[in-house]
């Protein structure tokens, strides 16, 4: 998967499974910055792997559950 493909994927998991968090990052103005963040922890998640792969999206739902417990 690529950068940018990897970055779509994230945003895309946080816009459907955390909306209320997404809407809360886009409209203070650090959702690039929070995905940013988000994604450097998944990088070993998403490198390599398929999209329509559901564990993969099970793991990434669960790594940004535990991010957002951080912040």
């Amino acid at each position: 998967m690529t950068d940018s493909t990897a970055y779509d994927y994230v945003k895309l998991v946080l816009e459907e499974e955390f909306l209320k968090v997404y809407l809360r990052f886009s409209n203070h103005g650090i959702l690039h910055y929070e995905l940013t963040n988000i994604l450097e922890i998944c990088a070993p998640l998403v490198k390599g792997l398929d999209e329509d792969d559901r564990f993969l999206r099970y793991e990434v739902i669960g790594t940004i559950a535990d991010y957002l417990q951080e912040v």
